[in-house]
């Protein structure tokens, strides 16, 4: 009979350490490759895989099972010469029927285009695409007609190229009992799990030697990517609480459990804070924040509330950088950027390639037309200033403030008023400003939390509040040092116990 172990991990208590070191002690009696540790995101097993490399020596092709649940599925099954859906494959179905489909997630089938998404989503679930729309759909903008469309025509595109998907590899491994016979197995993020991985995990629970389940259910944020919460609560098994936070001092560890308590379904944990006692400010605007120090984590519920935490940082001069597509970028377009510092290396008597000097001309205004010199300089030399007045005439120098002139008004004056701050936007920023679930899994020393909501989420919240305070229960739980929480803009907003 399988062992299972619940490892429950509040906010900072070093949940993937403490996995590691179960797997050091599995590793003492059980070959590695007995042994699976999955994680709900690429990101979060990934991390786990570099850690244990690292930490037992050992080379990344021994951890063959170490993945997301979606890549176990992949390793299960024999593809029998079918391809795999890829961004190409998404973008080519996409271009046939009509729709931008280039921003998918090709494990989870998760993207910007709403019915690709519900579709995915109904499949996360185990559930018939119309259950999924009668239950979990927005039908002001899902249309049934063009929502079972994109459906059919996606399964009747896979079918006719010979393509499967991830979705379709933990069908096929699940329902064809394809999954590996594992001695040990690890599933971390367990609480952000959707049904169809749950039918994974009962695999594993009734062949494998010893289960851990580990996860915080406060930290369960994910219930609109098809997460079920609840089966992680409910799952029986001798719960391991880490007992200490290494990230939480006291006062923001007390705000932030005045939070999650008020949620109706949860798993009460103790646990401590660190020894300092840490501190919780308020602003009623974020103009009354001082930045000027110190990192920061700026924190929105969603994309509507980040644009304006971004105007107001653009307002005041501050450089910053934003989550975008799970990646951070700086406040103005790369070519602005990299003609600037295209600009500067020349002044400083450096020089550059013809590839930079297209962008810097591009922002910069000429008296003089050079377009037919410029076409002759050769893609490969390097070209300093000297040598471009030479070749090209003169033309006008100075700071990039000066000379590059045609840069939009916007990114003009919010480049001005960053020079006038001081501000050093060759430096990596200080500031970072991010959605509350882009954060998670994060961490920074100071951490100004939003409690504005858009019109749908506060629908929601209204309705059921217990999603809304795991996710502002995250938001807090980011914070090292201080937290500083933006009091409500609006009559939406997450209520607050003061």
């Amino acid at each position: 009979m399988t062992e299972i172990i619940k490892v429950l991990g509040p906010p900072g208590t070093g949940k993937t350490t403490t996995l590691l070191n179960y797997v050091e002690d599995a590793m003492e009696s059980i070959d590695i490759k007995k042994i699976g540790y999955f994680s709900f995101t690429r990101k979060a097993a990934e991390e786990a895989r570099d850690r244990a490399v690292t930490k037992f020596k050992l080379d990344k092709k021994d951890f063959r099972w170490f993945s997301t649940l979606h890549s176990c599925g992949y390793h299960s099954i024999d593809l029998e010469g079918r391809a795999v859906m890829q961004k190409e494959q998404f973008k080519a179905f996409g271009d046939k029927i009509g729709f931008n489909m280039s921003s998918v997630d090709s494990e989870t089938g998760i993207s910007e285009n709403f019915y690709l998404n519900e579709y995915a989503l109904s499949r996360a679930r185990g559930i018939s695409l119309e259950q999924h729309y009668n239950k979990y759909s927005d039908s002001t903008k899902i249309n049934w007609k063009q929502l079972s469309y994109v459906a059919e025509a996606y399964d009747a595109y896979k079918e006719a190229n010979g393509f499967i998907d991830y979705t379709d590899m933990l069908y096929e491994a699940v329902n064809e009992n394809l999954l590996p016979s594992l001695d040990v197995v690890f599933i971390d993020e367990a609480q952000d799990l959707t049904p169809l991985q749950w039918a994974m995990v009962e695999h594993f629970a009734t062949t494998a030697k010893k289960l851990y389940l580990a996860g915080d259910d406060d930290q369960a944020i994910y219930r609109w990517l098809g997460a079920d919460v609840e089966r992680f609560i409910e799952y029986r098994g001798t719960e391991i609480v880490l007992p200490k936070s290494y990230r939480l001092k006291k006062t923001v560890q007390v705000f932030a459990q005045n939070i999650i308590q008020l949620t109706s379904n949860r798993i009460e944990k103790e646990w401590k804070a660190r020894e300092e006692a840490g501190a919780v400010f308020y602003h009623q605007v974020i103009e009354g924040v001082d930045f000027s120090k110190g990192n920061w984590l700026i924190l929105g519920r969603d994309r509507f509330i980040i644009k304006r935490l971004e105007d107001a940082c653009r307002e005041q001069g501050l450089w910053y950088e934003r989550l975008e597509r799970k990646k951070f970028s700086k406040p103005i377009a790369k070519r602005v950027f990299d003609a600037i510092i295209g600009w500067k290396e020349l002044t400083e008597g450096k020089a550059v390639d013809k590839k930079t000097l297209k962008k810097i001309f591009f922002y910069k205004e000429t008296k003089n037309n050079f377009q037919d010199e410029f076409d002759k300089l050769n893609e490969h030399h390097l070209y300093d200033l000297d040598t471009l007045k030479v070749l090209l005439g003169p033309f006008s120098v100075g700071s990039w403030l000066q000379a590059l002139d045609k840069i939009n008004l916007q990114d003009r004056a919010y480049l001005i008023r960053l020079n006038e701050s001081d501000e050093d936007i060759f430096s990596t920023p200080r500031i970072r400003i991010s959605t509350i679930h882009g954060a998670k899994g994060g961490e920074c020393d100071k951490v100004l939390l939003a409690t504005d909501m858009n019109v749908k989420t506060y629908s929601e919240y209204r309705k059921n509040a217990d999603d809304e305070q795991r996710v502002f229960y995250v938001g807090a739980t980011r914070a090292k040092e201080e937290l500083h929480i933006l009091l409500p803009q609006t009559n939406m907003h997450f209520m607050l116990s003061l």
